[in-house]
């Protein structure tokens, strides 16, 4: 019989989650075939604008936050304890991916 694999709760595109150790939430940006690997493409989440031209904001439990598109960064999440805080709202994910879009597109 095959052995069975079991995977802790998998992050989805559009979360938002809180990693052990680190102040800011983060906001989970890849795909979620690419997330099945335990790893997942984040954007950081401030509570205050940092005034960059590459943040969004948006509303989370009726506060302010801003999403920084210009500070993505690639985790492993698998040694890391991390717990997912909410999702973001479509219209925000896909202002946040064409963002991310304009500032790698070619030409």
């Amino acid at each position: 019989m095959g052995r069975t694999c079991r995977k802790r709760n998998m992050v989805e595109q559009g979360d938002i989650i809180q990693i052990e150790n680190i102040n800011d939430l983060a906001l989970v940006i890849s795909k979620n075939q690419y997330n099945e690997s335990e790893k997942a493409i984040l954007c950081p989440i401030l509570k205050n604008s940092c005034g960059s031209t590459f943040e969004i904001e948006f509303t989370y439990n009726e506060q302010s936050y801003y999403v920084v598109c210009d500070s993505i960064k690639q985790i492993d999440l698998r040694p890391r304890h991390y717990s997912k805080k909410g999702t973001i709202p479509l219209n925000k994910l896909m202002y946040i991916s064409d963002m991310i879009q304009a500032i790698i597109d070619y030409i």
